[in-house]
C-alpha cells in the first residue's frame, strides 16, 4: 500500500528545497559578479550588494524551516497540519522577500498554492 499523503509532503519539500537551492545558487554568482566586475565597491553596487546579502540571510533561515519540517535538524518535525501550514506560509513569506530584494520581479507561484492542494 502507498502512502500518498506521505509522497506529497515529500514531494512538496523536496519542490520548496529545489527552490531555496537555486536561488542561493543565483544570489551567490549575483555577489560574485558585483565583486569580480568591481562595481560592487561603487555606491549602486554596495548596495546590491547588501541587498543580496540579505536576501541570502532569508534563504538561509528558508533553509533552517526546511530541516525543520523534514525533522533533520534537532527539532522534530511538527505534527500539527496548521503548525505545518503555518511555517510553509513563513517559507513563502521569505522566498518573496528575497526575491524582491534580490531583483526577482517574476510572481511564481506557491508550492503550497499548486492545484489539487
Amino acid at each position: 500500500m502507498v502512502d500518498l499523503q506521505g509522497a506529497r509532503l515529500e514531494r512538496r519539500l523536496e519542490l520548496y528545497r529545489a527552490r531555496v537551492t537555486e536561488r542561493l545558487r543565483t544570489n551567490r554568482a549575483a555577489i560574485e559578479a558585483l565583486y569580480q566586475g568591481g562595481t560592487l565597491f561603487s555606491p549602486q553596487g554596495t548596495r546590491a550588494g547588501r541587498a543580496l546579502l540579505r536576501a541570502h540571510q532569508l534563504l538561509q533561515r528558508a533553509g533552517s524551516l526546511l530541516e525543520q519540517l523534514s525533522g533533520d535538524g534537532v527539532v522534530p518535525a511538527p505534527r500539527l497540519p496548521e503548525r505545518i501550514d503555518e511555517l510553509y506560509r513563513e517559507l513563502d513569506t521569505l522566498l518573496a522577500r528575497g526575491d524582491a530584494l534580490s531583483g526577482r520581479h517574476q510572481r511564481a507561484a506557491s508550492v503550497a498554492r499548486l492545484p489539487g492542494r
